[in-house]
């Protein structure tokens, strides 16, 4: 359940913004701490990892009350940023791409595939926020484990202009307000934190390598081209 929730907010979230991308005039969210981040592509080993941070609570839950917890935490998150989407616009300013590496095809792809049109609030600071706090409760090392994964996620989204510093501000802070609010109605047992074993965190490691590895075949085959995406986006 909490795997399809992902997907559906994937499927959700690039729908919207594909269409906004043709149809909203957006506004930008400039910061100081914006300017102390410079562009650098390796952010991408951190950005394109969210799916895998999002479902590291999936690793660890044992009681199915808790899954639907979780389920409905990440439901109700993406719920929460749809009205900015569509009445408050935010884009990005984005730095062009030079070379035509592994990194800059898949920044390029991200750039295709993701307008910088629905940045606020960031939902890939959210989502891996919501995974901190629902694993925090479970197990304090593989909270602080995830969120010190978050905040690097955090970073990348400005590190590769996919986000303003206060898209994640806010982002984040709709995720502890949905993360506090599915669990402290009707609170569940304690024996339904039990987490499973910390090993288990690792099928998100091998969901992360199998993402990437996916995401580089094309390049590395020779079928698609940094360029030739960023002709599409120009």
């Amino acid at each position: 359940m909490l795997v399809l929730t992902v997907l559906g907010s994937v499927g959700l979230y690039a729908t919207l913004n594909h269409h906004l991308a043709s149809a909203a005039a957006a506004r930008t969210l400039s910061s100081p701490i914006d300017d102390l981040v410079p562009f650098n592509i390796h952010g991408m080993f951190l950005y394109g990892g969210i799916y895998a941070i999002a479902l590291t609570p999936a690793c660890l839950i044992e009681d199915r009350r808790l899954l639907m917890r979780c389920a409905l935490g990440f439901m109700l998150l993406l719920a929460s940023a749809i009205p900015f989407w569509l009445l408050w616009p935010v884009t990005v300013p984005r730095t062009p791409l030079a070379g035509d590496g592994l990194l800059q095809w898949g920044l390029a792809f991200v750039r295709w595939a993701d307008p910088p049109m629905n940045c606020f609030p960031s939902m890939h600071v959210g989502e891996t926020v919501l995974a901190a706090y629902f694993c925090a409760r479970m197990d304090r090392r593989a909270g602080l484990l995830v969120g010190l994964l978050a905040l690097g996620v955090w970073w990348s989204t400005m590190a590769i202009d996919q986000h303003w510093f206060v898209d994640g501000l806010v982002g984040a802070a709709l995720a502890l307000v949905v993360g506090f609010a599915v669990l402290a109605v009707r609170p569940l047992p304690p024996g339904a934190f039990q987490p499973a074993s910390l090993v288990r965190l690792l099928w998100a490691v091998g969901l992360y390598i199998v993402m990437f590895s996916a995401l580089a075949l094309p390049w590395l085959a020779g079928w698609a081209t940094a360029p030739d995406l960023r002709s599409l986006t120009s």
